[in-house]
């Protein structure tokens, strides 16, 4: 039998052992708790939430280590796909061609691609901005309008406002809704200046082809109904219609023979089969079938060729086809009494060969374009004159294709140089003529 006093003492020590580790548990209670608040904050916020690791006591939060650590492993990984998804998404936008943007319904912008910075010239990340303030546009912000309210794509080609020379860009949004479901529209800008430009380019060309074409097939076939309607015509005057005739047709000629020699040079399709060439001797030959026109017409004709250059690698007949178009043209617009001039230097490894004369010139609005297809400067004296406006866009063709340049010099009043620069080494091997 126990003393009171005993039992007392070990009454009271027990209830204070009681006490003591019943505050002991609930400090490891509190203790979990918070670890478990912070590893759910880290994994809801996206942090990686380590190692779990609770207490060991029954009835707490031991049972959670494992399944913690699953999700907090899952977690991990969908972030590790998203990431890989958004370079994955990065590298292909970042490789388009194609401007590419996202707005949201109240027109900011969530994503664009470094193409569409180069299309409109951002100068910083739009991202949040409104599409009208980022792309200064008000067809594109309108686009942009009928997509999210009539929910069907839309599409336009835009011209972009105060742009030189002229740019354009095909704009096509497609309604397509965020991951939450709120409505957005993802659009795709593509440059089309070039296509208008060769579109342009196209319609002119046939333009001018008709033009040029008409005048003389008119003129046959007004003299051929004279030579039908009259049959017993004088024959002074039967010569003077088919001297009529004869030129027309030689100017007819002349215009298929140079559109099918553009058009060979412009396929690319030709190949330059190019040859060791004595520059000096082949201008001394060409020189020589010009000396008649030019007395013809009383030009001085001068010439400058140096001695001891080295062998020009080129194509024999193209060369000649440029040097006869430019004395041609020199000859046939300088004033009797003027002067053609050839002078040829070497500069590095190129030649240059100068083609100059002391007719009228060229005026400064025109230079610029004389080397455009059908381009005349003086175009009532040029059709006179049986020129077809191909010649000098022949020759730009042909030194470009032969690795060299042409440019032109003029004075209006004074007279016009053309300068074509050649390299010695000729073009890169089976280059194709452009």
């Amino acid at each position: 039998m126990f003393d009171t006093p005993l039992l007392w003492l070990i009454l009271a020590a027990g209830i204070g052992a009681a006490f003591f580790f019943g505050r002991r548990r609930a400090r490891e209670r509190e203790a979990d708790f918070r670890r478990l608040a912070g590893i759910l904050r880290d994994l809801a916020e996206g942090r990686p939430a380590g190692g779990v690791i609770f207490s060991d006591a029954p009835g707490h939060f031991a049972g959670l280590t494992p399944l913690l650590d699953r999700i907090a492993g899952v977690l991990q990984g969908f972030r590790a796909r998203a990431t890989e998804e958004q370079s994955r998404l990065e590298a292909i936008l970042g490789s388009m061609e194609e401007g590419v943007m996202v707005a949201d319904a109240q027109h900011l912008l969530r994503t664009v691609n470094p193409a569409l910075h180069t299309m409109f010239k951002l100068t910083r990340d739009p991202r949040g901005q409104s599409v009208l303030h980022t792309l200064r546009e008000a067809a594109c912000d309108a686009l942009v309008s009928a997509a999210l309210k009539s929910g069907e794509p839309q599409s336009a080609e835009i011209e972009l406002s105060g742009t030189k020379p002229r740019r354009f860009i095909s704009m096509r949004v497609n309604p397509t809704p965020d991951v939450e479901g709120a409505p957005g529209v993802v659009a795709i800008f593509r440059e089309t200046s070039r296509m208008r430009q060769l579109e342009d380019v196209r319609r002119e060309f046939v333009a001018n082809v008709s033009h040029e074409l008409r005048t003389p097939l008119s003129i046959f076939h007004g003299y051929v109904e004279m030579l039908t309607d009259t049959p017993d015509m004088a024959r002074d005057a039967q010569a003077e219609v088919f001297e009529v005739l004869r030129r027309n047709s030689r100017r007819l000629n002349a215009l298929l023979e140079d559109l099918l020699i553009l058009a060979r040079l412009e396929s690319r399709h030709e190949q330059l089969t190019c040859e060791a060439i004595d520059l000096a001797e082949l201008l001394r030959a060409i020189l020589k079938d010009w000396e008649r026109p030019a007395r013809g017409r009383k030009l001085t004709l001068a010439r400058e060729v140096p001695t001891g250059l080295p062998l020009l690698h080129a194509n024999r007949l193209r060369l000649e086809q440029v040097l006869n178009n430019l004395l041609d043209n020199a000859v046939k617009y300088t004033e009797p009494g003027g002067r053609v001039g050839l002078r040829v230097q070497r500069i590095d490894e190129q030649v240059e060969i100068r083609i100059d004369d002391t007719g009228r010139g060229i005026p400064p609005t025109d230079l610029p374009h004389i080397f455009e297809r059908f381009y005349r400067a003086d175009k009532a004296r040029s059709r006179e004159q049986g020129g077809t406006g191909l010649g000098l866009s022949i020759v730009k063709h042909i030194v470009q294709s032969h690795a060299g340049t042409v440019t032109a010099e003029s004075t209006y009043g004074k007279g016009t140089a053309i300068l074509v620069r050649l390299p010695f080494a000729g073009p890169p091997e089976q280059a194709p003529v452009r």
